[in-house]
């Protein structure tokens, strides 16, 4: 009769309902809300309730699916069954015909959910009542509980006891606010790879680059080629971007132009402006409501940089030959006026430059984008929030952030 209570059982139960459901929970989760939705559409049952909680702090504590609740609420709308309301609501119960199930709902944003040996319910029956007592103590007869086997013991207290003293938690009031806190907006890191080809730098020996300095301030020069400096105005046809998006021909085909490397950094630019905030002092922040439209543009700007970076390495290969010579040729030059027992051999010189080019690191292609919330001390401190005022329209301060309470304080009457 105790069990581990899961979304499998309650979906078998809801399952096979036939004269009585009554599904009562703060929320409900995909599975659930798919196993009600089937019933309604079924025509449910003679003896039918639903009440649920299922407001914004509940979905946000993982008592249910907001996506699921709003399935289930369309079909009941469609079908004429209303689902009742209960504000605070964090018990179970659910009554299928003669089986009745009474459970403590998993808070999915702490806790994972009850496995096997976690007991979080009961299942009860006219035979299971029956027994009820029989599960809670050692019986005369020889039978034994189904929970609370094992004695607890003064050793296992002292070590809760221990372990706490040791590390105290963080006052509930605090911890309460912090893990339901919730704001407007989130910090953001971008990192562009693989779209400043041209900029690649090849790492040489400074006494063959610079061979033509003194030798004492040989080691305080660069060392380092820009092999593709001079291909920044190669054109790659790439998919066109409008406004954010790919374009295509009625053929479905994509619409091509010729594209150069200073076009697609003005993409990537153009779209880290009109969806990301500079926050001076503090990094680049996002609005919450403008990342799904951030992240569809993100991955067809991506599709646009590994066309060109691919169109780009094609016309490079092709030129290879005549890259070397150009640095070989810069090399041999500046090494004329050192001593001809120093000087290396033009052959010599080549081989160190096609395995410097052969060294360069290939880069994939991609934007890495990193999200970070903001914390409940961040709305505290004055420089933030005054950076924020400038940076943002007073309309958007606006109740910037929320602090939901998992578990309201009850304020005792002295």
């Amino acid at each position: 009769m105790f069990h581990s209570v899961t979304d499998k059982h309650l979906v078998a139960a809801i399952a096979q309902a036939q004269q009585r459901l009554v599904f009562i929970a703060p929320g409900v989760s995909r599975e659930v809300a798919a196993a009600l939705v089937t019933k309604i559409q079924q025509g449910g049952c003679p003896q039918w309730v639903l009440i649920l909680d299922s407001d914004e702090e509940c979905c946000r504590l993982g008592y249910g699916d907001a996506h699921a609740l709003q399935s289930l609420h369309q079909v009941a709308t469609l079908h004429g069954t209303t689902i009742g309301r209960q504000p605070g609501l964090r018990l179970c119960l659910l009554m299928a015909d003669e089986q009745v199930l009474i459970w403590s709902p998993t808070p999915l944003m702490f806790e994972a959910p009850p496995g096997a040996a976690q007991p979080n319910g009961l299942v009860l029956s006219p035979t299971t009542l029956r027994d009820l007592p029989a599960a809670v103590m050692q019986g005369t007869s020889g039978t034994s509980a189904t929970v609370g086997k094992a004695a607890l013991q003064q050793a296992e207290v002292a070590q809760v006891v221990a372990a706490i003293e040791a590390v105290p938690p963080a006052p509930f009031d605090l911890s309460r606010l912090a893990r339901v806190f919730s704001s407007k907006f989130q910090f953001i890191e971008t990192t562009l790879r693989g779209a400043e080809l041209t900029k690649r730098e090849m790492r040489l020996d400074s006494l063959i680059v610079n061979s033509d300095a003194p030798e004492e301030l040989r080691p305080l020069l660069h060392t380092t080629i820009q092999p593709f400096n001079s291909d920044a105005d190669k054109t790659v046809d790439v998919p066109v971007l409008v406004n954010g998006e790919l374009a295509f021909r009625q053929n479905g085909e994509p619409h091509m132009k010729p594209t150069k490397q200073a076009d697609i950094l003005g993409y990537w630019t153009d779209l880290c402006s009109r969806y990301i905030v500079n926050l001076p002092g503090f990094g680049k922040i996002i609005r919450q409501t403008d990342k799904a439209a951030f992240e569809a543009e993100r991955l067809a700007f991506e599709e646009v940089l590994r066309h060109w970076v691919t169109g780009f390495k094609s016309q490079v290969e092709g030129d290879h030959d005549v890259r070397v010579k150009r640095v070989v040729d810069l090399i041999v030059l500046r090494m004329r006026g050192v001593e001809e027992k120093k000087r290396l051999s033009q052959q010599h010189i080549e081989e160190l430059v096609r395995d410097g080019l052969s060294k360069l690191r290939v880069i994939e292609p991609s934007v890495k984008v990193i999200y970070k919330n903001f914390t409940v001390e961040s709305t505290k401190d004055g420089e933030f929030v005054t950076a924020l005022e400038k940076a943002l329209p007073a309309t958007e301060m606006q109740l910037w952030f929320e602090i939901f309470d998992a578990a309201p304080a009850v304020v005792v009457a002295r």
